[in-house]
């Protein structure tokens, strides 16, 4: 996985006490890292000549402007910029209001919703996006992470409790040593919204390096007596 982020910068439409902005851009950068799962063939092209996997940069876009007759709704318009998303548009028509796009040296992954679901593969030298199903670049990436079984929409409800039962953690997927991590990541973003400043983060020992004034949003010291 991604690891810990060094850097979190966000933008936003203006914070105040009570409520976050109608629009924020977040960019979180992960450095150069070594692979903590092992894949097949397919994972192997993720790495450098090294053995590390490439340093990646993900941006957050939430949000937009203020709407004419509602100020406090906004109209989705922030979306990540028209030179990455001409592709999508070109294929979709419009930029979707959720969904998620990987950009990378040879090509684009993107996925229209917020699940990741369903996505489509355009290389560069490709005219336009292919469903992964039908696409022979995913095809030789062999499946390493095991499928819910359950299509019912309560899954993940299923297999928490069968693994509680089983007493076995590893049996759900998304146990809290994989959501855990994902879950601070992107509250990082809420930090240095908060903060509004740029973090740089040491993700080991929890804390903002250049920003002590970060602390109180980490980590709450409670009253005595609670």
């Amino acid at each position: 996985h991604l690891g810990y982020p060094s850097v979190i910068e966000a933008q936003s439409s203006g914070m105040n006490g009570e409520t976050y902005p109608l629009a924020s851009t977040i960019r979180f950068e992960f450095p150069e890292r070594q692979p903590e799962i092992s894949g097949g063939k397919g994972a192997s092209q993720l790495l450098h000549p090294s053995g590390s996997i490439a340093s990646t940069t993900l941006w957050w876009y939430d949000g937009g402007k203020p709407r004419p007759n509602d100020p406090y709704r906004h109209d989705s318009s922030n979306k990540p910029p028209k030179d990455a998303t001409a592709d999508v548009e070109a294929f979709r028509g419009e930029v979707p209001g959720s969904g998620c796009l990987i950009i990378g040296e040879k090509g684009k992954i993107f996925s229209p919703d917020d699940y990741g679901t369903e996505f489509f593969i355009k290389l560069n030298d490709e005219p336009k996006f292919t469903f992964y199903k039908n696409h022979p670049a995913a095809k030789l990436v062999p499946q390493t992470i095991p499928r819910n079984p359950s299509h019912n929409g309560d899954g993940q409800h299923q297999e928490w409790i069968a693994a509680i039962k089983a007493g076995k953690p590893d049996m759900c997927y998304s146990r809290f040593d994989i959501a855990a991590r994902l879950t601070e990541i992107m509250l990082l973003g809420c930090v240095a919204l908060r903060v509004g400043k740029k973090i740089e983060w040491d993700g080991p020992n929890m804390r903002a390096k250049n920003a002590p004034e970060a602390a109180r949003f980490i980590k709450r010291d409670n009253r005595t007596g609670w």
